[in-house]
């Protein structure tokens, strides 16, 4: 009579551990999620599952050589195992082996190539390469798999911006807007492109949504106070920037901008006065320096 019950408990106490560790990954406890699976190993060597998830700790850890150990026994067992070739390839990537990784990665795609993370590791690898057409091509494949993945939308425009196509780049980060309002450095990236392209209204928008999310940003006050100096809307501009100035009162482009905005309005003492603390917060500032040695020529 064959005894099952060993068996059960073993694999019992397996799942229990597996278990556990998981709850230690999610929160972010890594070296006690660690602990947990070694413990599975021991009591059984070749699960996959284990083996995966000590070798994904183990890059967590920057451990990558253990990490290519673990991934090495899970692919012994199943030269297939589609997610160890992905944990393989970025234990590899991250060591800057790249010909290693982008080969599991295409492995992976050739197993699975309705996996978006199989496509994006591709991507990221010739983005490393600076091969952006090649990686724009790969992430948009990833994302037509997974066109929720917010992240996505954001590493093709970044992406996009390394082509200098900036229209295209633009309408993604809005998208990724379109999925999370409250995307925090999407909207200060958009407001720093359309101050660039002299969208000043474009702008202002972004940065009024960003001082929604953040009111006691002082640099984005201080940028928002440069977008009405631009409009020609100086009380408001004033406005921004001395509000930007109470939160902190050290920061040297605050005092730049107030300088320019005495030059627009003609007073030329408070202009030097504003712009020497500019220098003076910040020595090696050329556009601080430049604005100052101007206004003393002018004056």
């Amino acid at each position: 009579m064959i005894n099952l019950t060993k068996k059960n408990t073993k694999q019992s106490e397996v799942e229990e551990l597996i278990e556990l560790g998981l709850t230690h990954y999610e929160l972010y406890e890594y070296d006690k999620a660690l602990d947990c699976l070694l413990q599975a190993f021991e009591l059984e060597p070749t699960n996959g599952i284990v083996l995966r998830g000590i070798a994904n700790v183990y890059i967590l850890l920057k451990d990558f050589e253990k990490a290519i150990e673990y991934c090495e026994k899970a692919l012994a067992i199943n030269p297939k195992d589609f997610t160890a070739l992905l944990i393989l390839g970025s234990a590899y990537f991250q060591q800057h082996k790249i010909e290693k990784a982008e080969s599991l990665f295409r492995k992976a795609v050739e197993i699975n190539p309705e996996s978006s993370d199989a496509w994006f590791n591709l991507g990221a690898i010739h983005k490393t390469l600076k091969e952006y057409d090649k990686a724009l091509e790969y992430f948009q494949k990833a994302v037509s798999l997974e066109p929720e993945d917010i992240m996505l939308y954001f590493t093709i425009a970044e992406t996009l911006e390394n082509l200098d196509n900036i229209d295209e780049a633009m309408k993604y980060y809005y998208l990724v807007l379109e999925k999370d309002p409250e995307a925090y450095p999407i909207w200060i990236r958009l407001a720093e492109l359309h101050y660039e392209r002299k969208e000043f209204k474009k702008s202002e928008k972004c940065m009024l949504k960003i001082m929604k999310l953040d009111p006691e940003n002082h640099i984005m006050l201080n940028n928002l106070g440069c977008v009405y100096l631009e409009l020609g809307e100086l009380k408001k501009a004033l406005k921004c920037i001395n509000k930007a100035l109470k939160i902190n009162a050290d920061f040297s482009h605050t005092w730049h901008s107030l300088g320019e905005y005495h030059e627009i309005t003609g007073n030329k003492e408070k202009a030097h006065e504003c712009y020497q603390n500019a220098v003076d917060l910040d020595p090696e500032n050329r556009e601080h320096k430049e604005a100052l040695k101007n206004i003393q020529k002018k004056n």
